[in-house]
């Protein structure tokens, strides 16, 4: 069923506020006042026109802000509505303005010249007085009404402009964003090229170098694979690369022994998570633990507990390092876990006497 749109009186603006209302109604009342004073040749009591303008007033806003709102509801019963309730209205005007010209008679004798009586004139008089303010409030709503349609009309323009501006933006992005993916699918070809070139050419000569390089290019294949793959992958596939960079760093320390401790749950390798968190906190561990003393070996837990994976990390703080970096692997690890897992993932990671711990709690998925 089809409706119209109520026009709403907002205080906000100047159709809406009280002020201008009160201002136009005594220009109004002044304005008829003259009028009738420069006719008849003799002015009326102020108090007498205030008293009988109340009415018609009240007519005025009842009719606009009354009737038409509940006529106008529905459009096919406005043609049988809109005369019906306007009928009852005149009738109600003419009782209401009979009692209150008796009132005023007897609260003020001196203001009535005749004797008020319900007859032809007064009825004729009474009809052609509501008519007219109903003529003006009628005016007074339709042109509410049309500025809501014109401003409501504005504003749709203006969001749907927004929106074809946003539109375009998202466009020229997603057009940036595939040809950043291509160039990335791109640029790993030649770099992997590259390193096989090398790996062939010295893992002969120096079965070190050759073996580190091997470990570094299965790292950043995986590295780039998992970025450009899913969201999330099977923990499996993080500890295989965990190993391999814990390998990568016991060649890198020569002769320097690395204690290191993993303690994994059984079903734990078959979870989804977050790729190269591991990697991050095992580098992290790398860069400013303390990883060469047996009584002090560094660990990493991996459990699930109650529907969640836990993965703590702890490791011996090597004084002997300037710790001047800002740990920003810990601070992406915490807003890709915000990202991923919301306010359902947490990170806390604190110091405890020599030893620095991390701990991420998240929900298996």
């Amino acid at each position: 069923m089809l409706t119209y749109a109520r026009p709403i009186f907002n205080l906000k603006n100047k159709w809406g506020n009280p002020l201008w209302h009160v201002g136009g109604w005594l220009l109004f009342i002044a304005y008829e006042s003259f009028a009738i004073a420069m006719a008849t040749g003799s002015a009326g009591k102020i108090l007498f026109y205030v008293l009988h303008y109340a009415v018609n007033i009240l007519l005025f806003y009842f009719h606009a802000r009354v009737l038409l709102p509940s006529a106008n509801s529905t459009r096919k019963q406005v043609i049988w509505k809109l005369p019906i309730l306007t009928a009852i209205e005149l009738c109600l005007f003419l009782a209401v303005k009979f009692g209150t010209d008796h009132l005023i008679a007897y609260c003020f004798p001196g203001m009535s010249e005749s004797k008020i009586t319900f007859d032809e004139k007064f009825i004729y008089g009474g009809i052609w007085r509501s008519v007219y303010f109903i003529l003006l409030s009628s005016g007074y709503y339709y042109l509410i009404y049309y500025i809501q349609e014109r401003d409501n009309r504005e504003l749709l323009e203006k969001r749907a402009y927004e929106e074809e501006l946003k539109a375009k933006e998202n466009l020229i992005e997603l057009n940036s964003a595939r040809n950043a993916f291509l160039r990335a699918q791109i640029n790993p070809h030649f770099l992997f090229n590259t390193l096989s070139f090398i790996y062939s050419k010295i893992h002969k000569t120096d079965p070190k170098a050759g073996k580190t390089l091997s470990l570094l290019s299965k790292i950043m294949r995986y590295a780039l694979e998992s970025g450009n793959g899913p969201g999330l992958v099977r923990l499996e596939e993080e500890l295989e690369q965990a190993q391999l960079l814990l390998e990568l760093w016991r060649i890198r320390q020569e002769e320097e022994k690395t204690e290191f401790i993993v303690k994994i749950d059984n079903d734990a390798g078959n979870v989804k998570f977050i790729p190269l968190v591991i990697l991050t906190l095992l580098e992290n561990m790398f860069k400013h633990g303390n990883l060469s003393m047996r009584e002090h070996p560094g660990m990493l837990k991996i459990n699930l507990i109650e529907g969640n994976i836990v993965v703590k990390t702890s490791n011996l703080i090597n004084t002997g390092l300037n710790d001047s970096g800002h740990h920003t692997g810990l601070k992406n690890i915490r807003q890709r876990l915000f990202l991923t897992y919301g306010k359902d993932a947490s990170m806390e990671c604190q110091r405890e006497g020599e030893y620095f711990n991390v701990e991420i709690t998240a929900p298996v998925k």
